[in-house]
């Protein structure tokens, strides 16, 4: 795909979903830290730099915001009400966040944050390719883009990264094949790795999903339909650990090569718009079983249809990673940037 744009009138799609991509995959990163980690020590527990895992995701929420308020500014024309702030304003914000957020559980943290993102997300999306790209002279020695801004807010995401997978080292690892992780951030972490794909098969065009390969032989058809193929197995998980049985899947994926191959002429049998709705209501399913099992389902083993040992939990963040994966794949077959390699995906 081709990156280049008229000069200054506005920014190419892939520059766009470049964008949309690594904000998801940033966020799932740093959520990914707490993984294994309880209650207790994501509301208390001090980080190394101050504060709590709870009162990070309040001070993450906070500069969502302000930039949210950015980017609403620019786009509604009142430049003159944006101004820059001091190293010391950054840090007394800094503080008075923390020092607020210091009562708040770790899931009420992760909510305002949440909501903080969304309301990031909604602004930037109504804000236009060209307009991301301006270059605005707010100041006679402050210029900048608020293309630059978002960048920032991926950049920060990164830098928390790095003093959390510090301070996780404080911790015991974790166990692959009895994963367990707040179940708050179960629906975060699957969310984000579906907006990083999507975001990247947004530049698929509607008359190409059905024909044109995005990975190896498969469109984008198929790789949903592949996705939908694993959710839907961890339907039967989730559904056979909620009434307290054994999970019977009726196939066993001796290898994933084979069974892949075995299942792509059915979904190339099928509509989009089935895939689209099957894509779209097999994760709502297993959203709402995972919401239904007690914390103690969650991290009960079972044998997965490949085999191997896992949790409620290990299953959901496979998937998470298997979404990840697929967007590496698109990535690739764009010509996108790859993910830094301290994310750990494969490049």
């Amino acid at each position: 795909m081709d990156d280049s744009t008229d000069a200054g009138l506005g920014v190419a799609p892939s520059r766009r979903a470049t964008l949309l991509a690594r904000l998801a995959a940033e966020r799932a990163f740093l959520l990914l830290q707490f993984e294994g980690l309880d209650e207790d020590v994501l509301s208390r527990s001090p980080l190394a730099e101050g504060g709590t895992a709870a009162s990070l995701l309040a001070h993450l929420g906070y500069w969502d915001a302000f930039y949210t308020d950015r980017l609403s500014k620019v786009i509604d024309g009142r430049l003159l009400e944006i101004r820059s702030l001091s190293d010391s304003e950054v840090d007394e914000r800094n503080a008075i966040i923390q020092n607020r957020a210091v009562q708040m559980s770790f899931p009420e943290a992760l909510a305002v944050s949440r909501k903080e993102r969304r309301n990031f997300l909604m602004v930037l999306g109504r804000t236009p390719d060209a307009v991301l790209r301006r270059r605005l002279r707010l100041n006679p020695d402050w210029r900048t883009t608020p293309q630059l801004w978002v960048r920032r807010r991926y950049l920060h995401d990164a830098e928390h990264s790095t003093g959390l997978a510090r301070w996780r080292k404080n911790f015991p690892p974790n166990d692959a094949s009895l994963r367990t992780i707040h179940r708050s951030l179960l629906r975060p972490i699957l969310g984000l790795a579906r907006q990083e794909l999507q975001a990247i098969a947004a530049l698929v065009a509607p008359r190409e999903r059905q024909t044109c390969p995005v990975d190896g032989s498969w469109t984008l058809k198929s790789l949903l339909g592949h996705l939908v193929d694993y959710e839907r197995l961890g339907v039967v998980a989730l559904k056979a650990i909620s009434d307290g049985q054994e999970p019977d899947y009726g196939v066993v994926i001796e290898t994933f090569d084979a069974f892949n191959r075995s299942r792509m002429d059915e979904w190339s049998a099928v509509g989009w718009e089935e895939v689209w709705t099957d894509y779209l209501a097999t994760r709502k399913a297993l959203l709402l079983l995972a919401d239904s099992l007690s914390d103690r389902q969650l991290i009960q083993p079972f044998v997965a249809p490949w085999r191997a040992t896992t949790t409620a939990c290990g299953y959901l963040l496979d998937m998470a990673q298997h979404e990840q994966e697929h967007a590496g794949d698109l990535r690739h077959a764009f010509s996108l940037p790859t993910l830094p390699r301290r994310l750990g995906r494969a490049v």
